[in-house]
């Protein structure tokens, strides 16, 4: 077992998100570590050969296990991110002189370990003189640039202007900054055995002073303790960190050598999503729908609320059947079967997801998800994105990544209009990510209404015993739903025509379900639904789940919420 403690000297962890330069990174991606690692053994020359094979034995090893404090959120331990403008450069150094040399010196780096074939030989001979004239012209133009001129143009009179500091340039930068509530954290290989390289590994984490910004100081060195992780490498997690592989210290001196901290650069990596340590009594209690949600944000047009999210979910269908184009899409994905009967099997549900849960929730459709079941074979899920990129490429608009325009059909409703795109990775909004909804809970408070799957009698009725033998009822069908998507009959349900949530809206705001007219309408319910122990989401409960309907969040503090208090 090899573990490594790091200590936020400062208190504060200064780090970009590598996908979001307005967020800042936690928690501390594994990748980043090795980085430090790596700079460190580089900032002696030469380079100590017990430290580089600690190095390659280390990044052999998988992605570790980390003990961090997961407490910081969007509004607590989160620094208000304020644009900064920070002077550039010396103007007066105009481009970038070396890039041509290094250049050719990478590529006679490669040429040398490999064959000496005659044309090899023949083109490193080439390539050195073409080296050696480069750099010439590179000690020129340094030399030109570090000397004065005899007699000052007014160019130059112009660059020395600039210079001064009331006249330089700022360019505009962001420094995210977290301060979590627990300054350590700690990256642990349970299988590893250190011994052979911990010496090494020793060195070279008392030479790593900081991570991330140079403001980000830390304290780093191998402990001996056991840890209890906080997150574990997980295919459902819900954070997604770089993590290396095999090949990586060689990736990173390769892109060092090419970009010489002159060019832009992106750390080589690997995704792995990481989450909670599994618990053995949940491995069984999934509902019938994945958390492989394919998720596209809205990003222009209208702000429609969630009561008319069902009328995007018909129009989003509609258009995948549309572009399919053929009266032979699986039922996997239409929900019927080739005559046109409703298929018995789960199929794909076509969720709006709205913004619900938070103190300043106002109940938009953030986007829309294509939610599929755990059931769904790879065929049908690999005609399902392969109808999905026809989509973007037909009808989106090339200059915005392929953003789709989705209308809603007419007869339904004032026409809803809204540009979406896909996200290719975990959004930073957190009403798009699926881990938000799928999450372990042993409460779960329905974001949308349920529309029930039979008729429960009068839930208005002002005859007390009427009144409550509906909502009996009610309460008898959520937990059959509960039962036909695969999880355990809840414990107690509390139903209400009022939204539980901020952000939620009541039942009468909904269109009557189903939409299509001449068709028996649904009683529609909001409801709270706890269980004996914690079951793993989405909850897509009622008439109405293939569309939205029924949509739970499972609520963190469910013990709280049993009691009477909000969370």
């Amino acid at each position: 077992m090899l573990t490594i403690e790091l200590e936020l000297l400062g208190g504060r962890y200064v780090a970009t998100e590598h996908s979001d330069r307005w967020r800042a990174e936690w928690p501390p991606h594994p990748a980043r570590f090795f980085s430090a690692l790596v700079a460190a053994l580089h900032d002696r020359d030469p380079v100590d050969e017990d430290e580089r094979e600690a190095l390659l034995w280390l990044e052999q090893q998988g992605p570790p296990v980390l003990d961090v404090d997961l407490s910081v959120d969007e509004t607590v331990g989160r620094r208000e991110v304020l644009t900064a403008y920070v002077p550039v450069n010396d103007v007066t150094l105009i481009g970038d002189p070396e890039r041509r040399l290094r250049e050719i010196r990478q590529r006679l780096s490669e040429l040398e370990k490999s064959s000496e074939s005659e044309a090899t030989v023949a083109e490193i001979k080439k390539l050195r003189a073409a080296a050696a004239s480069e750099q010439k012209k590179v000690e020129r133009c340094v030399a030109a640039q570090r000397s004065s001129p005899k007699r000052a143009t007014k160019k130059d009179l112009e660059l020395a202007i600039l210079l001064l500091p009331e006249r330089r340039k700022r360019q505009e930068r962001t420094f995210p900054v977290i301060v979590p509530e627990r300054t350590s954290f700690a990256f642990q290989w349970p299988d590893a055995d250190p011994r052979e390289h911990r010496a090494a590994l020793q060195r070279l984490c008392e030479r790593v002073t900081r991570l991330g910004h140079s403001s980000s100081l830390v304290r780093c060195t191998i402990i001996d303790k056991a840890i209890k992780p906080s997150l574990v490498p997980r295919v459902d997690g819900e954070h997604v960190l770089r993590v290396v592989g095999r090949g990586q210290l060689a990736r990173l001196e390769s892109a060092y050598a090419r970009h010489q901290s002159v060019e832009a650069r992106v750390l080589p990596a690997r995704p792995q999503r990481y989450g909670g340590p599994v618990k053995e009594d949940l491995k069984a209690l999934h509902s019938a729908f994945s958390d492989e949600w394919i998720v596209f944000e809205r990003i222009d047009g209208h702000r429609p609320l969630a009561s008319r999210g069902s009328d995007l979910a018909v129009a989003l269908r509609r258009v995948l059947i549309e572009i399919h184009g053929k009266p032979d899409l699986p039922p996997a994905l239409s929900g019927h079967d080739m005559n046109g009967r409703r298929a018995d099997q789960p199929h794909v549900a076509f969720v709006a997801l709205p913004w619900v849960g938070h103190a300043f929730a106002d109940g938009s459709v953030q986007g829309i998800a294509l939610v599929p079941p755990r059931s769904m074979a790879p065929a049908d899920r690999e005609l399902l994105l392969r109808l999905i990129a026809k989509w973007e490429a037909e009808r989106g608009d090339a200059r915005e990544d392929y953003a789709v325009e989705l209308g809603t059909a007419e007869g339904l409703g004032s026409p809803i209009k809204l540009k979406l795109k896909r996200v290719e990775r975990i959004s930073s909004k957190w009403t798009l990510n699926p881990w938000g909804w799928c999450r372990p809970s042993r409460c779960f408070v329905t974001a949308t209404p349920i529309a029930l799957d039979r008729h429960p009698g009068n839930l208005r009725s002002n005859t007390e015993r009427t009144a409550h033998k509906a909502a009996a009822e009610a309460v008898r069908a959520i937990a059959d739903g509960c039962e036909r998507i695969g999880l355990p009959r809840p414990t107690r349900v509390l139903i209400s025509l009022a939204p539980l949530l901020p952000g939620g809206q009541h039942v009468r705001q909904y269109s009557p379900w189903p939409l299509q007219q001449g068709r028996t309408r649904r009683a529609r319910v909001h409801a709270e639904i706890v269980f004996e122990r914690e079951v793993c989401g989405p909850v897509l409960i009622g008439a109405g789940r293939y569309f939205g309907l029924g949509l739970c969040l499972p609520m963190v503090h469910s013990e709280a919420m049993e009691s009477g208090k909000t969370s």
